[in-house]
């Protein structure tokens, strides 16, 4: 099927300034064994656009080149027992849509958490991804590529990944094309809505050069199942490859203006300076984000506490601050936690008692 890309176009005014920030850590979700390499991390800028075609939002300077993941990238929630449920909440929805005897092809399956998941349900699977860390024969440490023409796929899963490729709508064509334009695709992404309504910048990363909203997901497809999950911060898509637009249509979109964070920002600034010793519970991209706009001298924030035994003894990229399990709050207890993100904050109530505790 011949394609045209027109679904980042930005040619004859095609697209329209959303928000600017420089000195951005390339990787959110790298952490490093010691303070010097920590500080010593690759940092970039970010300038989102929107599509006035398809109301993609993207990052028009990204520089695909700089990505470089590998088993030292850490993005790992499965920690968490929220989000454990959240996993279940994808499965039994991929259930209903009809996975449980299909053949299976994850694509960027990270450190294979949901992969097993679906391997213990009896789904047969096989997964990419170059971050993957384990054993499984059945995962391969690669990229997906063109060279995979073969897959053979019923459905094709896609979580968590589509951010962070650009000219997503090449990449899907490209995933079609391998499965010859048939099957299912199953994406999931964060949305770009949530983070409008809750002037959330601390959730703007380099390493998303995306930004979805159901309606922009949805128009790369001319029939597609959307749907949002994980207390509104994720989407999803379900769609028939065969059902794949050549080319994005004209569409009347939802403009996203300039964001203006400011308010936000400021709030943040005066409970830092509070003089009040203070930890931030989440050493993940929104944590990461967080530190290196509010803190980056390192001189507000006393350290982040992260429930993910990979990242404990470890450095937060281009700040520096150390990385420490919940158990460092009975040896340097602190006066607030700020929490990174708020669907775990009963999960965390329970571990910190009295503690002063603010969400993002």
């Amino acid at each position: 099927m011949n394609f045209k890309d027109n679904f980042s176009d930005c040619s004859n005014g095609g697209c329209v300034p959303v928000f600017k920030q420089k000195n951005v850590p390339v990787f959110q979700n790298k952490v490093y064994p010691t303070v010097e390499e920590a500080k010593m991390a690759l940092v970039a800028d970010v300038e989102l656009v929107q599509s006035l075609r398809s109301g993609f939002v993207f990052n028009k300077i990204f520089n695909p080149d700089l990505m470089n993941y590998d088993i030292n990238y850490q993005n790992e929630q499965s920690n968490s027992l929220f989000f454990q449920n959240h996993l279940k909440d994808v499965l039994r929805l991929l259930k209903t849509l009809g996975i449980g005897d299909k053949k299976v092809v994850e694509i960027g399956c990270g450190k294979g958490v949901f992969f097993e998941i679906m391997l213990e349900e009896g789904i047969d699977c096989t997964g990419f991804d170059p971050t993957y860390e384990g054993n499984n024969p059945r995962i391969i440490k690669e990229y997906f590529t063109e060279e995979y023409s073969d897959i053979n796929a019923d459905v094709i899963i896609m979580r968590h990944t589509l951010e962070h490729i650009p000219n997503p709508f090449s990449f899907v064509h490209t995933i079609a094309k391998a499965n010859n334009y048939k099957g299912f695709l199953f994406v999931e992404v964060p949305t770009f809505d949530w983070i409008v309504e809750k002037n959330a910048f601390w959730d703007i990363f380099y390493e998303h050069c995306n930004y979805f909203t159901e309606s922009s997901l949805g128009s790369m497809f001319e029939e597609a199942l959307t749907g949002h999950f994980f207390g509104g911060q994720y989407i999803y898509l379900w769609a028939d490859l065969s059902k794949l637009r050549r080319e994005i249509p004209e569409m009347v979109i939802n403009r996203k203006n300039n964001l203006n964070f400011d308010a936000e920002v400021e709030r943040y600034r005066a409970l830092l300076s509070q003089n009040k010793t203070t930890a931030i519970w989440g050493a993940g991209a929104k944590g990461s984000t967080f530190l290196n706009l509010m803190d980056p001298e390192k001189k507000q924030v006393q350290y982040v506490i992260d429930i993910n035994p990979l990242k404990q003894g470890k450095y937060i990229a281009h700040t520096g601050h150390p990385i420490y399990s919940p158990d460092i709050l009975t040896e340097k207890p602190v006066e607030n936690i700020i929490i990174m993100n708020e669907n775990y904050w009963d999960e965390i109530k329970s571990r910190v008692g009295n503690i002063n505790m603010y969400k993002l």
